[in-house]
Order: C-alpha cells, then structure tokens, then sequence
C-alpha cells in the first residue's frame, strides 16, 4: 500500500502538470480540443489523488503501523473518531490533504465547464492545477512531508497528541485548508482574467460564491480553534497572537475586504483593481500561513522543525505569486480602470473604498509583526503591541461596516444623514447603562469600543427597518415588509446576520480582553478550603482518579462553586496523564449569561498532592464571541443558499437596485 501511495502521488504530479500545458495551449490559441484535453487530464489528477488519500486513510482505519505517518500520529487505543483525525494531525497528512481538496474544487470546476468549455474557466482550473502540482511536488521530493514513508522496524506507535483529543480540534484543521482552498479559487479566476485582459465581471461572478465559501470556513476554522484553545489549553485565553494563529487571521481579513470589494465591482464597476490585488493579497496570505508553519524559520508552540526543502519550495511559490500577480496588474493597468468615481466622503462608495483599506493595512500590519520583524530584526512582537493595534482598528471598521449600508451611492444629502443616524445614536446612548452595570466603565477605550458596538448594532435595525420599507412600498405598514426585507433576498439577509455576528464578536473581544479579572490561590487538599474571586468562592469537596484514552490516568479535582453565598454549580479542574507525553493540566470554566469562570491548576496535582495551585479567571462577555462566529458562518451560509431564479428576480423587483437618490437597499455579506 506504500507504494501505491507513492505512485498516486506521483501520477497526480504527472496529470496536474498535463492539464497545465493542455490548458495553457488552449487558452493561448483558443481551442476547444485541448481545453476539453486538458480538462479530462484534471480528471485524473483528481482520482489519483483520491487513491493518495484512501490509501492513507484505510492505513489509519486499520491501524496499518508500518506507514511511519501512522505510527507518530495514531494508535490501537484510539476511537475510530481520532484515528481519522490523525489524517491531518501531522504535517505530511495536512499536504495530502490540502492536495485533495485543490483536486476536488478543480475537478467540480471542470466538470461545471466542462460544455461550454470557456478559455476563462480553463485558465483558472490551470491556476489550480499548478498550485495542486507544487504541493504534490512538497510531498515527492521531501521525505519529512511524505505520508507514504514505511516505519522502521520496532518503534512503537507515539498516538496522537493529547492536546488534539477534542472535536474542535480535530474539525480545526480541516476547516482552515477547505476555507485556503476556496479563497485559491477567486486567486485562479484573478490571474485568468489578466491573461485574458477581460475587465467584464464574470471573473468576479464566477468565484465569488467560491469567495464567500471559503471566508464562511476559514471563519468557522478560526472559530473552532479559538474554542479548543479555550477549553483545553491552559494558557486561559482562546488566542494568544502566536505567530501560527495570526497567519490564519491575516487571509480571513483581506477576504473580507475581497468580498466587499466584489460587491463594488458588481454594482458600479468600482474596485477592479482592489479586487484582483485583493484576491492575490489573500491567496499570498494563505500559502504565507503554510509558510510560518511549516518551515521552522518563525518561533511557534504550533509551528514544526526547520525544513530546507520547504523553506526553497514555499519560498518560491510566495515569490512566483507575488510576481506574477503584481506584473499581470501592471500589465493590464489601464484595461481594469473603474468607469465610475467616488464623488463624497459622504457616500457608501467611500465607507467601502475606507473600509477595505483599513482591513487591508490590519492584515498587513499583523502580517509584517509576525514574519517581517523576527526575521528581519530578530525581535518578537509583544501581545500588548498586538492589542494596542487591533483593538481600535477593529472598532472602526466595525463602525465603517454598520453604517456602509445606510448610505446612498455617490452622495448622501445632510438631512438624509442625520435621520438615518438618530436610531445608531439612541442604541448607543441606551447601551450606556448596561455597560455601567456590567462594571465597564472602569477602561475609558473599552467602554468606548463597546458603545460603538451599541451604535453598530442600532445600524442593523435601521438596516432592516429600511428594507422592511422598501419591500412594503408606497401606502403599505412596515410590518407588511417586514417578512419580506427578512426573505427576500440571500445576500441582505446574509448581511444582516454577519453584521450582527460581527458586532458580538467585537464586543466579546473587547470584554473578554480589556475586563479579565484573574487570581490565584493555593488550596489545600481538605475538605472546606475555599479560594474567591470577584464574589464567587470556590469550596473544595473531593479528589477522583480515572483512565482515559491513550492509558492516561486522570486526578480530578472537585469544587462547589458559589455566588455571593448562592451554590450555583460545580467545577473539577483535573490533571491527565501520558504515558509517552507526560502529564498535562485541564481547565474547566462555568458559563454564564454575560461572563465565563475559567478555572486551571498551575501545576499537575494528583491523590498523593497536599496543595492545588489554582488560577481563577473571569471573562466577561466571552459567549458572545462563540454567538457571533456562530452567526457569521450562518450569515455565510444563508448567501450561499440556492434560491430559485424568479423568485431572486421578484425579491429584486420588489427593493430595487438603487432609486432616484442613488441609494442602494442590499448590502454583501
């Protein structure tokens, strides 16, 4: 089975570089014939890749230890869950994995194309196969990154890393590459169109489901990784601006600024230019993720060794990408000139162009801290550096968000301005007391930022009360509307939610960062002792042993846990053991509407301890930030959602695209 491993991979390198030249002969000459050669070569580039990972796969399934990818990843303990998990849990299964998603999504691409067989598409699977080719190439020529490499006689299996046993973890993964492998898409299309020389804006609406596809999974990838990191790691936080969890970042904020760029594009021909940097930017970003990772030349508790054959691969592919997409620009400068112009500073065309750029330059600047500085000038950027960057630029742009739809296109008129804002600024005046009584008002720039949130979320409503009128029409109650501004249309629904999505992430960011109130306390292992913090008291009841999976063996440390004198739950913070890891700590956290009581022990402890050393930290808000990822994918989704022709056509001729005041009544999600 190794060498038929072995050989797939090979025969994939084979077929994506034939569908490249067939591909690339049919585009530069227009024909058909090797356009539909070079498709049928995609074909099989896909089905031998699938060979590659059903061979790595049935390896796990059958506990097949002589793959030395198995053996450092699995064990015979393991659920089948994990076992499958251990696919991608190393470096050399990631690679196979990512090649078989490049060769699902060029296959699905080819197979749409494949009758009317268009030199735009054709390119854009071409790009796709030279990027699913680069990665093959990873797996051949570099021993560490190939999957199909035998064991050596007599080493045990290792299993897989305690610290990936839980369902987030094991969904992370996947979900990253699937969110990369779907912004490669609008990538491919990018660099096809400049081929081309075709300023029209069918690139655009060829990949920007693929777009919204990926930012929807690269969303969740985030979300679920920032979840595992806060149930299970005990650093007591779900992101730490390690370098490994900002490159992933970095592609999902200049996505975001690609999918509003789209939406200009679209309406008023805007932003041609922004698009296809952008959609270069994002999919640089992506492989530059790959990069930190991967190579070893950034310091990450995420990150592998150091590994030369990559650092020339990668390096080379992040070269070639940024030269090719910045001479391609260059080239077809003036065929991708807007035909329109921002005439205000008061208009949604503005908010939008302010809006990209600010996300844009985040993404950079996180991007330059995490890479440029350490390798450039051998420092490494502190998380109060990071803060101090992010935490405003995220205000404003959710700020420049909410209100982008509010606007008129080219110009809103003064008296226009000043009624659509009253509803943001009664929210925000209205959130005022709340946050009071949360205790916020003990940091001047949080409160600020999350009264800016109240302002946000009196945007949304005014959002949909605009909609709701539009759809009613003339003489017609706003409830009459109502149904309709929620139904009838994807991409305004869509909008609603991710705004709103955004809004509560933003504000748990801000409460669970700026508000977190930690202490420690050393409790002796005696029935009674207490440790308190902020009104609630911990009171130590009982110390448990179990196994677990993996022969661990795990001591359980048990406490009531009360407010102000009221029992309102229970918390067993624990220490498990490995036998080939060694002993790892657990945290354990209480929710609550409007704050989390996260609870670890600084160091193992089992029945022979006499102390526990306890950390106790409150995080206000924190839920929300879990609320809001889970309505930004929804939001996602929802745009994502098929709808029948007439019935999209009837939502449009029921808010039309822009009225007399050049207003515009949907808005991308």
């Amino acid at each position: 089975m190794l060498e038929l491993g072995r050989y797939s991979l090979w025969a994939a390198l084979a077929f994506s570089m034939a569908s490249v030249v067939f591909l690339a002969l049919g585009m530069r000459w227009d024909r058909e014939d090797f356009l539909r050669n070079g498709y049928y070569a995609v074909y099989a580039f896909f089905l031998t890749t699938v060979v590659a990972g059903a061979v790595l796969l049935q390896a796990f399934l059958k506990k097949d230890f002589g793959f030395a990818y198995v053996t450092e990843n699995s064990d015979a303990s393991l659920p089948t869950f994990y076992r499958i998990a251990g696919f991608w849990a190393g470096q050399q299964g990631s690679f196979l994995l990512w090649l078989l998603l490049i060769a699902v999504v060029a296959v699905v691409i080819a197979l749409i194309d494949l009758n009317k067989v268009e030199r735009l598409t054709g390119g854009a699977v071409m790009v796709l196969c030279v990027i699913g080719g680069v990665f093959a190439a990873l797996m051949i020529f570099d021993a560490g990154s190939n999957p199909f490499v035998k064991a050596e006689a007599g080493v045990q299996p290792l299993g897989l890393n305690p610290l990936l046993l839980h369902p987030g973890m094991v969904l992370h993964p996947p979900a990253l590459f699937i969110g990369y492998v779907g912004l490669a898409v609008p990538f491919a299309f990018g660099i096809s169109t400049l081929l081309l020389g075709r300023a029209d804006k069918t690139w655009v609406r060829l990949s920007q489901k693929w777009a919204v596809a990926g930012w929807l999974f690269l969303s969740l990838g985030i979300g679920l990784g920032a979840w595992w990191a806060y149930v299970v790691l005990s650093f007591g936080g779900y992101w730490a601006w390690d370098p490994v969890e900002n490159t992933s970042l970095v592609p999902w904020l200049t996505a975001t600024a690609l999918l509003h760029a789209f939406t200009l594009y679209k309406a008023r021909g805007l932003f041609k230019r922004w698009a296809l940097a952008l959609a270069a930017l994002t999919f640089f970003f992506t492989i530059l993720a790959t990069w930190t990772t991967r190579t070893g030349l950034i310091s990450s508790v995420h990150a592998f060794g150091r590994n030369d054959v990559l650092i020339d691969i990668l390096t080379s592919l992040l070269v070639v990408t940024v030269a090719a997409s910045a001479g391609l620009i260059a080239w077809r400068w003036r065929r991708f000139e807007s035909h329109d112009q921002i005439e205000s500073l008061l208009s949604r065309d503005f908010l939008y162009y302010l809006t990209n750029l600010l996300l844009t330059l985040f993404a950079v600047a996180i991007a330059f801290g995490t890479v440029v500085v350490p390798l450039a000038f051998d420092r490494t950027v502190g998380l109060d550096t990071y803060n101090a960057v992010a935490q405003p630029l995220g205000v404003v742009v959710l700020a420049l968000i909410a209100v982008c739809p509010l606007l008129a296109w080219r110009k809103t008129e003064g008296a226009e301005l000043r009624k659509t804002l009253i509803l943001p600024l009664v929210t925000a005046v209205l959130s005022v007391p709340l946050w009071l009584s949360l205790g916020f008002q003990s940091n001047v720039w949080g409160f600020v930022g999350l009264v800016v949130c109240g302002f946000a979320v009196g945007a949304v409503i005014q959002f949909v009360l605009h909609s709701a009128r539009r759809a009613a029409g003339p003489g017609r109650s706003l409830w009459a509307g109502m149904g309709r501004a929620f139904t009838g249309s994807r991409t305004r629904t869509a909008a609603y939610l991710v705004h709103f999505g955004m809004i509560l992430v933003v504000a748990g960011l801000i409460g669970s960062n700026v508000y977190k109130h930690e202490e420690t306390a050393l409790v002796k292992v005696k029935v009674g002792e207490t440790a308190s913090i902020a009104g609630y008291t911990l009171t130590y009841k009982s110390m448990t042993g179990s196994t677990g999976p993996q022969n661990s063996t795990t001591s359980v440390a048990t406490f009531d846990v009360s407010r102000d004198g009221t029992r309102i739950g229970m918390l067993s913070p624990h220490t498990d053991v490995y036998p080939m890891s060694g002993a790892a700590v657990r945290a354990v956290i209480l929710g609550r509407p409007f704050e989390d009581l996260f609870v670890v022990a600084d160091e193992p402890f089992d029945g022979t301890s006499k102390r526990i050393a306890l950390r106790m930290v409150i995080f206000p808000l924190v839920r929300w930030v879990w609320i809001g990822s889970i309505l930004l994918c929804v939001g996602a989704g929802v745009s994502l959602w098929p709808k029948a022709r007439r019935q999209e056509q009837e939502a449009r001729d029921a808010v039309p695209v822009a009225d007399a005041d050049g207003r515009l009544d949907r808005a991308s999600a």
